[in-house]
């Protein structure tokens, strides 16, 4: 339906908290609301219409209740930088989290954890620090190009893979080779993407396209537990999602036991 511009608040607990300003697009679906402002930044919410006060510029939304289950964990990867690269010559630094839908679990416990960085075709491990909730990474000072860093926790009957692109300097397009690890997302190719793009990735097992595959991605600012976004991966393993939202973006993909995430990183 289209609106004119209103001020969107989720009540919470009682209390109004405001999500999004000058809305002029909400897109209520079966579980979730989609809105757009004028600016063009859109969210989505696991939430329902509660009341629209259009005269007065405010839609309000309440939370869906989402019946209890197992918890699920991931790990995702994350630079130490608010610009989405590094300069040449810059120690290049990431984190490395635990939890769920860019959730982060506050205090997690760790199985076997390791972490690698693949530069100029060679792989090496990296050491691991931990500081409080977060286990940090430092790769070392990096020379103009792109670096792929990765880690792994194995548990007895699980496996956690996660996975990130970091840039070093400006303006690289490529075409991006898989590092190999079991369950892979492979993004089609290496490119300054911007608010609304497609984005194209492929899901790889054991080296081969993993079709069928459900993978979930999310942005920051998502309003409870699951991720607003999941879609199939076609025959030839890939699948292509708009980028709808500001921020860093997460994907995820579980098959048997083992949970893989690639976390893409953005300067808008």
């Amino acid at each position: 339906m289209k609106v004119c511009e209103a001020n969107v608040y989720l009540v919470r607990h009682g209390q109004e908290e405001l999500v999004m300003e000058k809305v002029d697009r909400v897109i209520p679906k079966a579980d979730s609301i989609f809105m757009e402002n004028v600016f063009g930044e859109r969210r989505v919410i696991k939430a329902r219409i509660k009341e629209m006060e259009l005269v007065h510029h405010r839609i309000l939304l309440e939370e869906i209740e989402v019946a209890a289950r197992q918890e699920e964990t991931e790990i995702w990867l994350e630079p130490m930088t608010d610009h989405g690269h590094f300069h040449p010559g810059e120690e290049v630094r990431l984190r490395l989290l635990k939890g769920y839908n860019l959730h982060p679990v506050i205090e997690p416990a760790y199985s076997s954890l390791q972490a690698f960085v693949v530069e100029g075709g060679e792989t090496r491990e990296v050491e691991l620090e931990k500081k409080g909730a977060v286990v940090e990474l430092t790769l070392g000072k990096g020379a103009d190009g792109l670096i792929t860093a990765y880690a792994v926790e194995k548990a007895d009957i699980k496996h956690c893979y996660a996975k990130v692109i970091v840039e070093i300097g400006h303006h690289h397009h490529h075409q991006l080779m898989p590092v190999g690890i079991p369950l892979e997302i492979v993004p089609a190719k290496y490119s300054h993407v911007h608010l609304g793009d497609p984005y194209e990735f492929q899901v790889l097992y054991e080296g081969s396209p993993l079709p069928g595959a459900e993978v979930k991605a999310s942005y920051p600012g998502v309003s409870g537990r699951d991720y607003p976004i999941q879609m199939t991966t076609d025959d030839g393993g890939k699948a292509r999602v708009f980028l709808m939202a500001r921020g860093n973006w997460l994907f995820s993909v579980k098959h048997q036991n083992i949970t893989s995430t690639f976390t893409l990183v953005k300067d808008f």
